[in-house]
């Protein structure tokens, strides 16, 4: 026998307004015995998550939250050999200095194509041991948790990694033109 409240997804806690705090609430409320495709689709059912600075939810994987973007101009992006545009570096430099993150600019492919003329890159911001965002002119990924330590379940123990209820604000001056 079925309860009609297992088939409803949970609300959006109400005092989440921030569209990162409101992912890592329902999270939160849902427990750890989804798995990401699980979570990504009841955060999509549930129609309530809202949409922040230009941003709104597309999935959840491996402690990270895929974002979509506004629509881009890939020229404002790589003007030349597909790196980065200094107005777009300056912008992040700025970014990475007010949060204390490290910036650097890898490649969107791990193997570049000897034959490519301009591989694009990306943005990564990270502190001391993983990358925490990733700016991409298509999407933005943010991981929204730590591992603090594997418990005998084999699942991970997570942290909320405290981010500013300004990031995604600060983040959305990279998408403007």
């Amino acid at each position: 026998m079925h309860n009609s409240a297992t088939l409803n997804p949970p609300p959006i806690p109400t005092q989440a307004t921030h569209l990162l705090d409101a992912i890592k609430a329902f999270k939160s409320s849902v427990g750890d015995d989804l798995n990401d495709d699980e979570l990504t689709r009841l955060l999509l059912i549930s129609a309530a998550l809202p949409t922040e600075a230009g941003f709104a939810f597309v999935s959840y994987c491996d402690r990270n939250i895929t974002l979509s973007v506004p629509p881009q101009n890939l020229a404002d992006w790589y003007p030349e050999k597909g790196w980065i545009s200094q107005p777009k570096e300056k912008a992040a430099q700025a970014i990475a200095k007010k949060y204390e993150l490290t910036l650097c600019e890898p490649p969107d492919a791990q193997y570049v194509c000897l034959d490519c003329p301009n591989p694009h890159h990306h943005l990564e911001f990270s502190n001391k041991r993983e990358t925490i965002i990733l700016v991409h002119p298509r999407y933005l990924k943010v991981r929204l948790f730590l591992i603090t330590d594997n418990t005998r379940s084999v699942k991970a123990a997570l942290r909320s990694l405290p981010l500013c209820p300004n990031l995604l604000c600060d983040l959305s001056t990279l998408y403007q033109a």
